[in-house]
């Protein structure tokens, strides 16, 4: 009777031991989307707005590094799509990543993931050929490269995503799915490093010039390594032979979304906020 009792309090401590790696998750997503759709009230009310009004054409003057090209029709029209549908992608983004809908509305789930997909294919070959074919204003080769990295994972995650879906492997599926999301949001992510390191360093490493250094080179390709690098920490932290880890990686994962407000505010307040209906 003594052990039974001994094992009953044992399972009420348990239960009432805060989760920790799925509070940090949760605090992840809210400040993810939060900045997410900041960005997305940004490309509306910014470039979808000149795109209603003058169409491609809106897009001149808007400062875009090898933006609007008068004569190039194909980079332009790839330019607008890499613009516009990528807000297009947050949004089905976010619908995949809530789980009420995964589980009240499969039909919505479904739709918008089939969606999220095929654009996040079409948004990265816009992208590639924007990196490609056009002369390099600004940044340099290792930057181009970095950031045709994150297109590239993109084309490797999404069948292997979909794969496990067909195959009816939701737990892989869904695994492969964050990763593509995470691969998805580099640029936004890239924005955020990019801000908030101006914000603790006055932008060291960084030529504003010619928007060049080693701060930049790095920031390609960590603007989707890190994140897929933490997000496989949170992975590797929710298996049972983990448990042990689990605080230290919810702290890892607080300090990182702490450095993602800085880089929110940031650059909503200097950048986005300020641009939407100008």
């Amino acid at each position: 009777m003594t052990d039974i009792t001994i094992d009953a309090n044992t399972l009420m401590q348990q239960k009432r031991k805060p989760d920790w790696l799925a509070r940090s998750a949760k605090t992840w997503f809210i400040v993810t989307a939060i900045g997410q759709w900041l960005f997305v009230a940004y490309i509306l009310g910014y470039y979808g707005l000149r795109f209603a009004g003058d169409g491609i054409g809106g897009f001149a003057g808007t400062h875009l590094a090898n933006g609007f090209i008068t004569g190039d029709s194909i980079g332009n029209i790839a330019l607008a799509i890499h613009i516009l549908v990528a807000g297009l992608i947050i949004a089905a983004g976010q619908i995949q990543l809530v789980p009420a809908i995964r589980n009240k509305l499969p039909l919505l789930h479904r739709s918008s993931g089939w969606f999220f997909m095929v654009a996040s294919v079409i948004v990265s070959i816009a992208g590639f050929y924007l990196t490609w074919s056009r002369e390099r204003v600004i940044g340099s080769l290792i930057q181009d490269i970095g950031v045709t990295g994150s297109g590239v994972l993109v084309m490797l995650f999404v069948p292997i995503a979909l794969y496990y879906a067909i195959k009816r492997n939701f737990a892989a599926h869904r695994r492969w799915a964050l990763r593509l999301f995470m691969v998805v949001s580099a640029v936004w992510f890239l924005r955020l490093m990019i801000f908030g390191w101006f914000m603790a360093t006055g932008g060291i490493g960084i030529d504003g010039k010619t928007f060049t250094g080693p701060f930049l080179e790095v920031v390609s390709f960590a603007q989707y390594l890190l994140p897929l690098a933490v997000l496989e920490l949170y992975f590797w932290a929710g298996k049972p032979k983990n448990k042990h880890y689990q605080t230290a990686v919810a702290s890892l994962i607080f300090v990182i979304c702490a450095a993602m407000a800085l880089g929110i505010f940031a650059i909503s307040s200097v950048s986005w906020l300020p641009k939407i209906g100008a």
